[in-house]
């Protein structure tokens, strides 16, 4: 099994259309791939609209529901106090094995599965009064992480800011890919060029270790090239 972890430069910036299209087009390669959301905030428990469920791109078998799933559409740890609850980055990630294992049980090939975790809003969006969205990310190490962020007008900030905040925090990037999830500008299909020619060589090592960038406009569900980088990177031990 192979871990591929989802950040976003914030929120509303694509990662589960990303997410599904990902696990759908690894499902269509003939290998077993899920997509899991452990926190949602803005949605009630067992909705059917949940980006939990859209992850799981039509597989009725796998598994559903989350970690914590919040009724108000808040930042994570509000709405988890607001509802009475407490995030714990140790329980998320426990529950994401768990929920991998219950896949693998599943599938025959799962040595070659894709195991996809969307985390919430952006990359530094509070799960708690000390921990974020990245500190998820570091404790589902082993895995790969995929920085999500619009070809929009601004991303160019956006993800070098991202990126060396990151990077601070020991988190690094392995992939950058933009999304059609904003509204079409004059930057957009320029962004992804400029991102390599002019942002990543000054980022040095807060750079992703992948320095081409992958785009998914909106409507299209081609992924190739980077399920093609991805899958020739060592799976997990």
């Amino acid at each position: 099994m192979k871990r591929l972890v989802l950040l976003g430069t914030g929120t509303g910036v694509g990662k589960t259309y990303v997410g599904a299209t990902l696990v759908s087009a690894w499902r269509a390669r003939g290998s077993a791939a899920w997509g899991l959301k452990p926190i949602e905030s803005g949605i009630a428990p067992g909705a059917a609209a949940s980006d939990a469920e859209l992850l799981r791109a039509g597989d009725a078998r796998l598994v559903s529901g989350h970690y914590r799933a919040l009724p108000e559409a808040l930042s994570p740890h509000l709405a988890a106090a607001h509802a009475g609850q407490t995030l714990s980055i140790a329980e998320a990630a426990d529950w994401v094995r768990e929920a991998e294992t219950r896949q693998c049980a599943l599938h025959d090939n799962a040595p070659h599965a894709m195991s996809l975790i969307e985390t919430a809003g952006g990359a530094f969006t509070p799960l708690s009064a000390s921990a974020t969205c990245a500190d998820l990310a570091e404790a589902l190490r082993p895995a790969q992480v995929l920085l999500v962020a619009p070809d929009a007008l601004g991303v160019l900030h956006d993800v070098t800011a991202t990126l060396l905040a990151l990077r601070g925090l020991g988190c690094g990037v392995d992939f950058v890919l933009l999304s059609g999830a904003r509204a079409v500008d004059d930057s957009t299909g320029t962004n992804a060029a400029e991102l390599e020619r002019v942002v990543f060589p000054r980022l040095g090592p807060a750079a992703p270790s992948e320095r081409r960038v992958f785009v998914l406009p909106a409507g299209s569900r081609d992924v190739t090239a980077l399920l093609d980088v991805w899958s020739s990177r060592s799976a997990l031990p």
